[in-house]
């Protein structure tokens, strides 16, 4: 069994404001290809955190190739109880949704937000109980994925575990690959 934790940039810290944005399905239909490489080595978890943006849209990835890869689970593992209740009602219908079609969910402590802690220690969790992770983030534009992608590096010069960085430059590539080759246009 393989487990895989995909985590990066939140919305707006890609300057997106709605899912129905042009980059919203290039980055969705690059998760898509990532993911099938993945179940055909042996990808059977997708884990997230529930965090907004990249989490998010690869929860929403993975429920769609259910159908095709039945194999393939969804866990959402947070980082506390209700970290969604100061979100807005549109993207806490949205989370609830995802959480419904999810095959596990569960919050590392049990109880609601107390401190910073909580989100070290769930990393720290995430990282000890997965096989991977796929991190959206690139040096360019630093954000909140930073720290996590220090820890991630720290951790992985320790251990023999994987990960792999996607930046924007692979985004543009893939992009331009599927529209040369396709004449798919995003």
């Amino acid at each position: 069994m393989t487990s895989i934790y995909f985590t990066g940039y939140k919305p707006f810290e890609l300057n997106i404001f709605k899912d129905d944005q042009p980059e919203v399905k290039v980055i969705k239909a690059y998760i898509e290809e990532i993911i099938k490489q993945e179940v055909e080595e042996g990808l059977e978890w997708v884990i997230i955190s529930g965090q907004l943006g990249f989490e998010l849209w690869t929860a929403e990835v993975t429920i769609q190739m259910k159908h095709k890869y039945p194999q393939l689970k969804l866990a959402i593992l947070t980082p506390f109880l209700n970290h969604f209740n100061k979100w807005n009602e549109t993207n806490q219908q949205k989370y609830q949704s995802i959480v419904a079609q999810a095959d596990y969910v569960n919050a590392i402590h049990q109880s609601e937000y107390q401190g910073g802690f909580q989100f070290q220690q769930a990393n720290d969790f995430i990282l000890n109980n997965t096989d991977k992770t796929i991190l959206f983030y690139d040096d360019e534009q630093e954000a909140s994925p930073k720290y996590f992608q220090s820890k991630l590096v720290d951790f992985a010069e320790k251990t023999n575990y994987t990960y792999t960085v996607m930046t924007f430059m692979d985004l543009q590539d893939f992009m331009e690959y599927n529209y040369n080759n396709e004449n798919e246009s995003y």
